[in-house]
Protein backbone atom coordinates (compact mmCIF):
# COMPACT_ATOMS: atom_id res chain seq x y z
CA UNK A 1 0.00 0.00 0.00
CA UNK A 2 2.83 1.98 0.75
CA UNK A 3 4.69 1.72 -2.47
CA UNK A 4 1.50 2.46 -4.39
CA UNK A 5 1.06 5.88 -2.33
CA UNK A 6 4.58 6.80 -3.16
CA UNK A 7 4.34 6.16 -7.00
CA UNK A 8 0.68 8.23 -6.59
CA UNK A 9 2.58 10.85 -5.45
CA UNK A 10 5.86 10.80 -7.36
CA UNK A 11 3.77 10.28 -10.79
CA UNK A 12 1.60 13.87 -9.46
CA UNK A 13 4.34 15.36 -8.34
CA UNK A 14 6.33 15.05 -11.70
CA UNK A 15 3.57 16.72 -13.46
CA UNK A 16 3.30 19.37 -11.14
CA UNK A 17 6.41 20.46 -10.86
CA UNK A 18 7.41 20.06 -14.65
CA UNK A 19 4.42 22.72 -15.38
CA UNK A 20 5.80 25.00 -13.06
CA UNK A 21 9.45 24.78 -14.07
CA UNK A 22 7.76 25.48 -17.63
CA UNK A 23 5.70 28.09 -16.37
CA UNK A 24 8.58 29.93 -14.53
CA UNK A 25 10.56 29.95 -17.64
CA UNK A 26 7.83 32.10 -19.69
CA UNK A 27 7.34 34.16 -16.13
CA UNK A 28 11.39 35.10 -17.29
CA UNK A 29 10.33 35.99 -20.40
CA UNK A 30 7.56 37.55 -19.63
CA UNK A 31 8.68 39.95 -16.98
CA UNK A 32 5.88 38.77 -14.95
CA UNK A 33 6.56 35.99 -11.40
CA UNK A 34 3.36 36.61 -10.57
CA UNK A 35 2.21 34.14 -13.42
CA UNK A 36 2.64 31.64 -10.43
CA UNK A 37 -0.44 32.73 -8.69
CA UNK A 38 -3.13 32.00 -11.92
CA UNK A 39 -1.24 27.98 -11.72
CA UNK A 40 -2.41 27.59 -7.91
CA UNK A 41 -5.78 25.86 -8.52
CA UNK A 42 -4.45 24.68 -12.05
CA UNK A 43 -1.90 22.79 -9.81
CA UNK A 44 -4.94 20.75 -8.13
CA UNK A 45 -6.41 20.31 -11.09
CA UNK A 46 -3.32 18.61 -12.39
CA UNK A 47 -3.14 15.86 -9.22
CA UNK A 48 -6.81 15.07 -9.68
CA UNK A 49 -6.25 14.33 -13.45
CA UNK A 50 -2.73 12.69 -13.18
CA UNK A 51 -4.31 10.27 -10.50
CA UNK A 52 -7.66 9.47 -11.63
CA UNK A 53 -5.20 8.18 -14.67
CA UNK A 54 -3.38 6.10 -12.88
CA UNK A 55 -6.24 4.16 -11.05
CA UNK A 56 -6.83 0.50 -13.13
CA UNK A 57 -10.46 0.76 -12.04
CA UNK A 58 -12.24 4.06 -12.49
CA UNK A 59 -15.16 3.56 -9.69
CA UNK A 60 -17.93 6.30 -9.00
CA UNK A 61 -16.06 6.91 -5.83
CA UNK A 62 -12.61 7.80 -7.24
CA UNK A 63 -14.44 9.91 -10.43
CA UNK A 64 -16.27 12.05 -7.67
CA UNK A 65 -12.88 12.17 -5.28
CA UNK A 66 -11.14 13.25 -8.80
CA UNK A 67 -13.95 15.49 -9.76
CA UNK A 68 -13.57 18.16 -6.44
CA UNK A 69 -10.33 19.35 -7.50
CA UNK A 70 -10.30 19.46 -10.62
CA UNK A 71 -13.68 21.45 -10.84
CA UNK A 72 -12.66 23.99 -8.35
CA UNK A 73 -9.19 24.27 -10.09
CA UNK A 74 -10.62 24.52 -13.10
CA UNK A 75 -12.72 27.29 -11.61
CA UNK A 76 -9.68 28.94 -10.13
CA UNK A 77 -7.61 29.60 -12.81
CA UNK A 78 -10.28 30.83 -15.12
CA UNK A 79 -11.20 33.41 -12.31
CA UNK A 80 -7.31 34.31 -11.80
CA UNK A 81 -6.36 34.13 -15.60
CA UNK A 82 -8.94 36.68 -16.36
CA UNK A 83 -8.52 38.83 -13.34
CA UNK A 84 -4.60 39.09 -13.48
CA UNK A 85 -3.57 38.54 -17.11
CA UNK A 86 -2.67 41.79 -19.39
CA UNK A 87 -2.29 43.75 -15.59
CA UNK A 88 1.38 43.50 -15.29
CA UNK A 89 3.73 41.60 -12.54
CA UNK A 90 2.02 41.91 -8.90
CA UNK A 91 3.12 44.32 -6.53
CA UNK A 92 4.28 42.15 -4.43
CA UNK A 93 6.59 40.62 -6.81
CA UNK A 94 7.64 44.59 -7.63
CA UNK A 95 8.58 45.35 -3.98
CA UNK A 96 10.57 42.05 -4.10
CA UNK A 97 12.82 42.77 -7.02
CA UNK A 98 12.81 47.12 -5.74
CA UNK A 99 14.35 45.19 -2.14
CA UNK A 100 16.78 43.12 -4.70
CA UNK A 101 17.99 45.91 -6.78
CA UNK A 102 18.87 47.85 -3.52
CA UNK A 103 20.98 45.00 -2.24
CA UNK A 104 22.91 44.95 -5.47
CA UNK A 105 21.18 41.62 -6.91
CA UNK A 106 20.47 41.49 -10.46
CA UNK A 107 16.92 40.97 -11.99
CA UNK A 108 18.37 37.38 -13.59
CA UNK A 109 19.81 36.52 -10.04
CA UNK A 110 16.27 37.31 -8.87
CA UNK A 111 14.69 35.40 -11.35
CA UNK A 112 16.55 32.32 -10.72
CA UNK A 113 15.87 32.47 -6.92
CA UNK A 114 11.98 32.52 -7.66
CA UNK A 115 12.35 28.85 -9.06
CA UNK A 116 13.22 27.43 -5.93
CA UNK A 117 11.86 30.29 -3.27
CA UNK A 118 8.16 30.95 -5.36
CA UNK A 119 7.53 28.27 -8.42
CA UNK A 120 9.05 25.18 -6.39
CA UNK A 121 7.69 26.42 -2.96
CA UNK A 122 4.39 26.41 -4.05
CA UNK A 123 4.71 23.31 -5.81
CA UNK A 124 5.70 21.77 -2.74
CA UNK A 125 2.68 23.19 -0.97
CA UNK A 126 0.21 21.93 -3.84
CA UNK A 127 1.54 18.39 -3.30
CA UNK A 128 1.05 18.72 0.66
CA UNK A 129 -2.39 20.32 0.62
CA UNK A 130 -3.43 17.39 -1.71
CA UNK A 131 -2.59 14.38 -0.28
CA UNK A 132 -6.05 13.14 0.58
CA UNK A 133 -6.70 13.13 -3.39
CA UNK A 134 -2.89 10.98 -4.33
CA UNK A 135 -3.56 8.79 -0.86
CA UNK A 136 -7.01 7.61 -1.50
CA UNK A 137 -6.66 7.38 -4.81
CA UNK A 138 -3.74 4.95 -4.62
CA UNK A 139 -5.30 2.65 -1.49
CA UNK A 140 -8.51 2.87 -2.92
CA UNK A 141 -8.15 -0.06 -5.30
CA UNK A 142 -5.91 -1.77 -2.85
CA UNK A 143 -7.65 -5.43 -3.05
CA UNK A 144 -7.35 -5.58 -6.98
CA UNK A 145 -3.40 -4.47 -6.55
CA UNK A 146 -2.68 -6.93 -4.32
CA UNK A 147 -0.50 -9.43 -6.23
CA UNK A 148 -2.15 -12.26 -4.11
CA UNK A 149 -5.65 -11.61 -5.29
CA UNK A 150 -4.44 -10.45 -8.63
CA UNK A 151 -5.94 -12.95 -11.13
CA UNK A 152 -7.87 -14.57 -8.66
CA UNK A 153 -10.78 -12.36 -8.57
CA UNK A 154 -13.31 -12.84 -11.83
CA UNK A 155 -16.61 -12.41 -12.70
CA UNK A 156 -19.23 -15.34 -12.82
CA UNK A 157 -19.85 -17.22 -15.40
CA UNK A 158 -18.44 -20.59 -13.10
CA UNK A 159 -17.37 -23.49 -13.60
CA UNK A 160 -18.75 -26.75 -13.31
CA UNK A 161 -16.65 -27.68 -10.58
CA UNK A 162 -18.60 -27.06 -7.63
CA UNK A 163 -15.44 -26.30 -5.45
CA UNK A 164 -14.05 -23.91 -7.83
CA UNK A 165 -17.84 -22.11 -8.30
CA UNK A 166 -17.84 -21.73 -4.46
CA UNK A 167 -14.39 -20.22 -4.29
CA UNK A 168 -14.80 -17.84 -7.63
CA UNK A 169 -17.99 -16.67 -5.86
CA UNK A 170 -16.29 -16.07 -2.52
CA UNK A 171 -13.66 -14.07 -4.40
CA UNK A 172 -16.05 -12.32 -5.99
CA UNK A 173 -18.09 -11.26 -3.18
CA UNK A 174 -14.69 -10.65 -1.38
CA UNK A 175 -13.68 -7.83 -4.02
CA UNK A 176 -17.58 -6.28 -3.77
CA UNK A 177 -17.21 -5.78 0.27
CA UNK A 178 -13.43 -3.98 -0.61
CA UNK A 179 -14.71 -2.30 -3.71
CA UNK A 180 -15.07 1.54 -2.13
CA UNK A 181 -18.62 3.33 -2.77
CA UNK A 182 -19.46 6.39 -1.82
CA UNK A 183 -20.67 6.32 1.79
CA UNK A 184 -21.42 8.81 4.77
CA UNK A 185 -17.80 10.30 4.94
CA UNK A 186 -18.40 11.27 0.80
CA UNK A 187 -21.40 12.28 0.95
CA UNK A 188 -21.20 14.73 3.98
CA UNK A 189 -17.96 15.53 2.88
CA UNK A 190 -19.19 16.47 -1.07
CA UNK A 191 -21.85 18.25 0.62
CA UNK A 192 -19.20 21.02 2.68
CA UNK A 193 -17.32 21.25 -0.82
CA UNK A 194 -20.41 22.21 -2.40
CA UNK A 195 -20.95 24.80 0.38
CA UNK A 196 -17.37 25.82 0.17
CA UNK A 197 -17.09 26.17 -3.30
CA UNK A 198 -20.67 28.32 -3.65
CA UNK A 199 -19.03 31.07 -0.82
CA UNK A 200 -15.65 30.95 -3.24
CA UNK A 201 -17.42 31.69 -6.85
CA UNK A 202 -20.45 33.73 -5.44
CA UNK A 203 -18.21 35.68 -3.24
CA UNK A 204 -15.47 36.52 -5.90
CA UNK A 205 -18.62 36.82 -8.13
CA UNK A 206 -19.85 39.50 -6.26
CA UNK A 207 -16.03 41.10 -5.27
CA UNK A 208 -15.83 41.67 -8.55
CA UNK A 209 -19.14 43.43 -9.94
CA UNK A 210 -18.08 45.57 -6.81
CA UNK A 211 -14.07 46.43 -7.97
CA UNK A 212 -16.04 46.74 -11.69
CA UNK A 213 -18.67 49.63 -10.08
CA UNK A 214 -15.97 51.78 -8.40
CA UNK A 215 -13.48 51.29 -10.47
CA UNK A 216 -13.81 54.93 -11.37
CA UNK A 217 -13.41 56.24 -7.57
CA UNK A 218 -10.63 58.79 -6.84
CA UNK A 219 -11.57 60.06 -3.93
CA UNK A 220 -9.57 60.25 -0.76
CA UNK A 221 -8.44 56.58 0.37
CA UNK A 222 -9.29 56.39 3.35
CA UNK A 223 -13.32 57.19 2.39
CA UNK A 224 -12.97 54.80 -0.21
CA UNK A 225 -15.81 52.16 -0.89
CA UNK A 226 -15.65 48.72 0.74
CA UNK A 227 -17.05 45.54 -0.10
CA UNK A 228 -19.92 44.95 2.85
CA UNK A 229 -22.83 43.29 0.54
CA UNK A 230 -23.86 39.89 -0.18
CA UNK A 231 -21.91 36.79 1.59
CA UNK A 232 -19.38 40.14 2.28
CA UNK A 233 -21.72 41.31 4.96
CA UNK A 234 -21.30 38.13 7.06
CA UNK A 235 -17.58 37.33 6.66
CA UNK A 236 -14.31 40.09 5.69
CA UNK A 237 -13.28 36.38 3.09
CA UNK A 238 -15.83 34.59 2.05
CA UNK A 239 -13.68 33.16 -0.56
CA UNK A 240 -11.25 32.27 1.62
CA UNK A 241 -13.90 30.55 4.25
CA UNK A 242 -14.79 28.83 1.26
CA UNK A 243 -11.63 27.59 0.18
CA UNK A 244 -10.89 26.01 3.55
CA UNK A 245 -14.49 24.31 3.64
CA UNK A 246 -13.32 22.54 0.33
CA UNK A 247 -10.89 20.87 1.37
CA UNK A 248 -12.11 19.91 4.79
CA UNK A 249 -15.03 18.23 2.40
CA UNK A 250 -12.33 16.53 0.01
CA UNK A 251 -10.52 15.13 3.19
CA UNK A 252 -13.74 13.89 4.44
CA UNK A 253 -14.33 12.35 0.69
CA UNK A 254 -10.78 10.66 1.62
CA UNK A 255 -12.01 9.31 5.03
CA UNK A 256 -13.83 6.51 3.08
CA UNK A 257 -10.36 5.02 1.64
CA UNK A 258 -7.90 3.25 3.62
CA UNK A 259 -5.36 5.66 5.35
CA UNK A 260 -7.56 8.83 4.17
CA UNK A 261 -7.72 9.88 7.78
CA UNK A 262 -4.31 10.26 8.09
CA UNK A 263 -4.00 13.31 5.68
CA UNK A 264 -5.74 15.74 7.97
CA UNK A 265 -2.88 17.34 7.93
CA UNK A 266 -3.09 18.52 4.62
CA UNK A 267 -6.62 20.91 5.61
CA UNK A 268 -5.16 21.93 8.25
CA UNK A 269 -2.38 23.71 6.09
CA UNK A 270 -4.67 24.96 4.20
CA UNK A 271 -6.53 26.45 6.43
CA UNK A 272 -3.50 27.85 8.26
CA UNK A 273 -2.45 29.21 5.09
CA UNK A 274 -5.34 31.21 4.32
CA UNK A 275 -6.25 32.25 7.66
CA UNK A 276 -2.47 33.41 8.84
CA UNK A 277 -0.21 33.29 6.42
CA UNK A 278 -0.77 34.28 2.45
CA UNK A 279 -4.62 34.63 2.61
CA UNK A 280 -6.12 36.77 5.47
CA UNK A 281 -3.85 37.84 7.33
CA UNK A 282 -1.62 39.13 4.10
CA UNK A 283 -4.50 40.93 2.67
CA UNK A 284 -5.49 42.87 5.84
CA UNK A 285 -2.14 44.14 6.72
CA UNK A 286 -2.73 46.55 3.73
CA UNK A 287 -6.38 46.96 3.45
CA UNK A 288 -6.63 47.50 7.70
CA UNK A 289 -4.59 51.43 6.42
CA UNK A 290 -7.81 52.36 5.46
CA UNK A 291 -10.46 53.91 7.97
CA UNK A 292 -13.59 52.67 6.49
CA UNK A 293 -12.14 49.02 6.59
CA UNK A 294 -11.22 49.10 9.83
CA UNK A 295 -14.62 50.30 10.43
CA UNK A 296 -16.24 47.24 8.54
CA UNK A 297 -13.25 44.64 10.12
CA UNK A 298 -15.17 46.06 13.62
CA UNK A 299 -18.90 44.56 12.83
CA UNK A 300 -17.81 41.45 10.39
CA UNK A 301 -16.44 38.10 11.23
CA UNK A 302 -13.22 37.89 10.13
CA UNK A 303 -13.55 33.99 8.56
CA UNK A 304 -16.59 32.11 9.83
CA UNK A 305 -20.02 33.58 8.70
CA UNK A 306 -21.55 35.73 10.94
CA UNK A 307 -24.09 38.40 11.65
CA UNK A 308 -22.60 41.64 11.90
CA UNK A 309 -22.62 43.23 15.13
CA UNK A 310 -23.65 46.77 13.86
CA UNK A 311 -25.72 48.09 10.98
CA UNK A 312 -23.53 49.79 8.44
CA UNK A 313 -24.68 53.33 9.51
CA UNK A 314 -23.73 53.17 13.09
Amino acid sequence: MLTDILVYFAHAAVVVFGALTALWVISVAAKDASLVDIFWGFGFLLVGAVCLYLVPVKTPYLILLAALPITWGLRLTLYLGKRNLGHGEDKRYTAMRKRAEKKGVSEMALRLRTIFSVYWGQGLLIMIVSAPIWVAMATANWWRENPIMEGLISYPPLTQNTEESLIQTLLFAFQRVGEINIGLFAIIGSLLWLIGFLFEAIGDWQLTRFINRHKDYDGPKDEKPVMDEGLWKYTRHPNYFGNACMWWGIWLVACEAPSGWITIFAPLVMTYLLTSVSGKSLLENDMNKRKKYREYAKRTSGFFPWPPTQSPQT
